[in-house]
């Protein structure tokens, strides 16, 4: 039997009938146990709840068969803070199309493929050597008809930002509302083999522009997308993810500057994101002490990000920094 694997390795309406199909590994072999429960949906019920408890290693996988067009909800409450759950295409052990420890406790979206998805719960490794436990609840919904207010395609005519990028044969469609301070961001991938399914977030700001690249070289590109907050400030953020292999996308976190001591030290935003020769470059005006936000005095600092595999999905990490 294939051993499962709790972590990607790169970083993807009555009656219920909770069928309980297998349970693998003694106590003794702790470290790789993990079970698999089929969720089955009788005439007319559109959502079940599911609730467990795991330790250490242990891992649950909640199977879901599934029709192309099916929207899906899925709300996971952990009693533990290193709990998560992660979202897999069917026929991949390990490629996730939503990694929960990067994007939260809650996934909402449209499915592209037949099959049986997994709902996959789990520890964070750190918690797991510590051979920590955790009870959780699962609510998931499944529905034939349209998706959402929430996951639902942004209107055309509402989209005040909408540029389709691609490379390496991997396309991205990029459309935004940029009305008001608030804002949603749909970014629409086509030509992965597994998963193509809309990704839809909401954003503090509006887009100011996006890039797609290859930024590790692995032949499967990434989207940025740059986001600047609403006010003087204009303080910046990223969404952005990877075509892990050019199966599914996963997400690309974007670590806080206060993160970096000498990175955030007369930080007030401004940013500017570029795409530059294999790094993504960011830059901003420097602030000292009494500057107004209007008259920055600092020069400019420049930072150079590398991607890199994280614990979950992929990772920015600060390469270099340059003051001018």
């Amino acid at each position: 039997m294939k051993r499962r694997v709790p972590y990607p390795l790169q970083t993807i309406p009555g009656l219920i009938t909770v069928i309980i199909l297998l349970c693998t590994a003694s106590p003794a072999s702790a470290k790789g146990a993990f079970r698999e429960e089929l969720l089955i949906f009788a005439a007319g019920v559109t959502s079940t709840n599911a609730s467990g408890r795991i330790r250490g290693y242990q891992f649950v996988d909640y199977q879901l068969p599934v029709k192309s067009g099916q929207s899906i909800e899925v709300t996971f409450k952990p009693g533990n803070r290193s709990a998560y759950f992660n979202v897999l295409p069917p026929g991949s052990d390990d490629e996730a199309i939503f990694i929960g420890s990067s994007s939260g406790n809650r996934f909402a979206g449209v499915l592209t493929s037949d099959g049986i998805y997994t709902l996959r719960v789990y520890l964070m490794r750190s918690a797991a050597r510590r051979n920590e436990t955790a009870r959780y609840s699962l609510t998931v919904s499944l529905a034939d008809s349209a998706p959402s207010a929430a996951t639902e395609s942004l209107p055309v005519n509402a989209a005040a930002f909408a540029q389709t990028l691609e490379l390496q044969g991997i396309r991205f469609q990029i459309t935004g509302t940029n009305n008001g301070s608030v804002n949603s961001v749909q970014i629409t991938p086509s030509g992965l083999e597994i998963d193509n399914s809309p990704i839809v977030r909401a954003i503090d700001g509006t887009i100011t522009g996006a890039e797609v690249a290859d930024l590790n070289a692995d032949g499967s590109p990434e989207i940025y997308v740059y986001v600047s907050s609403a006010g003087s400030g204009s303080y910046g953020s990223l969404v952005a993810y990877s075509a892990n292999r050019r199966k599914s996308l996963s997400e690309i976190h974007l670590p806080s500057l206060t993160e970096n001591g000498s990175a955030a030290q007369g930080y007030m935003g401004h940013d500017e994101f570029t795409v530059l020769e294999g790094v993504l470059g960011r830059r901003f005006p420097v602030y000292r002490a009494g500057d107004t936000n209007a008259r920055p005095t600092g020069g400019m600092r420049q930072l150079q990000y590398r991607l890199v595999p994280g614990e979950a999905g992929w990772l920015l990490n600060v390469d270099r920094l340059v003051e001018y």
